[in-house]
């Protein structure tokens, strides 16, 4: 009862507001937004509460002039709102950065016109925009991850199939050469080569980031080594080009390992390693140091660069902000970011200006696991009839002799309607298509197949983003999946199940 009668109450008095000759001051002030009324030489003749209290301290600021209170003018703003509404016939809006509170309020016009058509005064209302802009900024920064995402997919599958050849070459040649020297570069190519593609697929994965399990066991010491090395075009021979000197400095603690990612780890660490030399422009130290702390491993990378100031530091994880103007793309942080979240650890930065920068990644700390995956790859299969469709010829000529060096028969072909046709004519064990391919994609090929002779093994290829497990393929038409950019061992493991599951299939 005595909640109604509260009720009661307050309905009466907001009638009786709303009756007597205030009502229309008590909706003035009750609005947020500020409200002033101007004559023709901007003088504020009437103001609400909401404009009293942000531009007079709670005082009124009738008598003052609109360019004083709002813009701290001197004379008539240059982009005041009223002279566009005027002449245009349309209200105009106009954004203005108010210094004095750091906030961004948008200004309208309303004039107010005698009978003649003259300019009597106007209506200026002016709203904090601030939080508004904040997320049309996100809005705005989402569409260009989703952008981001579109175009480097076409990227992504252009630049796999050039590395499918660059990898497939370099593991053939490493199995006919025994020259040590050559054996190691050929191991740097061949893991550039595989940084290069995981890192083509991170950026597409940005805008859609998906988590995985981190099953490879890393070895910190020799994964940084690597890096270092990867990385000496940048801290050795472009710092001596210009002149300067670089130098990095190691204090790396062995038989540290983390649970992780080692193509992902080492695009972050050369990021940070870029980075370092970019802060250096005129030559300096970078210091790389692991230790182990519990059951933690920090990773700490120090230059004696040119520094961050605060602003900076709390921006330089947010995507497309850079410090390199046209020449970044200011993808790198926000990478290392995720790629360290991804490995369930954590970043610190710390930066004085003209001192140097130090970034310390913390990793949970695992013991060695030993496995052994490559000798528990088959080596020898029986020799099997194998059909290869793909309308890129250098991806033919690489699958062939890989295939062909393990003593299978191949038939390769750039068309899928062609090779349907072929299928039809002769009997293969296995055929090995391409996702997109002109006139007949991979996986209308396979279910073609497929109703030809259920029993063959249809693998399918693709430099795609597919967001399936490409070793428990959902359909029914596919077999087994290979994204590009493969392995020798991953083809011939494939291959070694395929003619495994073969058996199965013809024993039924």
């Amino acid at each position: 009862m005595e909640q109604v009668s509260k009720n009661i109450n307050s309905e009466s008095k907001l009638r009786d507001i709303l009756s007597s000759k205030d009502k229309f001051k008590f909706i003035f002030d009750k609005i947020t937004d500020l409200i002033v009324l101007c004559d023709s030489d901007f003088t504020i003749i009437e103001s609400n509460r909401t404009a009293n209290i942000v531009h007079g301290l709670g005082e009124s600021i009738v008598g003052s002039r609109c360019y004083k209170v709002f813009r701290n003018q001197t004379k008539p703003c240059i982009d005041c709102p009223l002279k566009d509404t005027l002449r245009s016939g349309f209200i105009i809006p106009s954004i203005n950065f108010d210094e004095r509170f750091g906030e961004f309020f948008e200004e309208r016009t309303y004039p107010v016109m005698s009978d003649s058509g003259r300019l009597d005064g106007f209506i200026l209302i002016s709203k904090n925009v601030t939080k508004t802009r904040e997320l049309e900024d996100k809005s705005a920064q989402m569409k260009k991850l989703s952008a981001l995402g579109q175009i480097s997919s076409g990227v992504a599958h252009d630049f796999n199939n050039v590395l499918t050849v660059v990898l497939g070459r370099v593991q053939l040649m490493k199995r006919q050469i025994v020259d040590q020297y050559l054996i190691n570069s050929l191991d740097m190519i061949e893991k550039s080569a595989l940084d290069g593609a995981s890192k083509v697929r991170k950026i597409q994965e940005f805008a859609r980031p998906k988590k995985g399990k981190l099953t490879e066991t890393i070895d910190l010491k020799s994964l940084i080594e690597e890096v270092v090395e990867i990385t000496r075009p940048k801290w050795y021979d472009a710092s001596r080009i210009k002149g300067i000197l670089i130098e990095p400095s190691l204090d790396l603690t062995k038989d540290l390992y983390i649970m992780g990612d080692s193509s992902d780890l080492r695009n972050a660490f050369t990021n940070l390693i870029f980075n370092a030399a970019d802060a250096m422009p005129d030559g300096g130290v970078l210091s790389i140091k692991t230790k182990k702390e519990s059951n933690t491993v920090d990773v700490e990378f120090k230059d004696t660069g040119i520094g961050m100031t605060e602003d900076t530091i709390e921006k330089i994880f947010d995507p497309f902000f850079t410090t390199k103007g046209v020449l970044g793309t200011g993808l790198g942080m926000s990478e290392v970011y995720g790629i360290i979240k991804r490995h369930n650890g954590k970043i610190n930065v710390k930066s004085k200006v003209g001192t140097g920068t130090t970034i310390t990644l913390n990793f949970p700390g695992v013991k060695r696991i030993t496995s052994n995956i490559a000798s528990a790859l088959p080596t020898e299969t029986s020799p099997c009839r194998i059909l290869v469709v793909d309308d890129e010829e250098y991806i033919l000529s690489i699958l062939n002799d890989l295939l062909t060096d393990r003593g299978h028969t191949v038939t390769t072909m750039s068309s899928a309607v062609e090779a349907l046709n072929d299928f039809k004519e002769n009997n293969y064990d296995i055929v090995i298509t391409d996702l997109g391919m002109p006139g007949m994609n991979g996986q209308e090929m396979a279910e073609k197949i497929k109703s030809i002779n259920n029993s063959t093994q249809v693998i399918l290829i693709s430099g795609w983003a597919l967001n399936i497990d490409e070793n428990k393929y959902p359909g029914k038409t596919i077999d087994f999946i290979i994204k590009k950019p493969f392995s020798i061992e991953k083809v011939v493991y494939t291959i070694s199940e395929a003619v495994s599951k073969l058996k199965e299939v013809k024993k039924q």
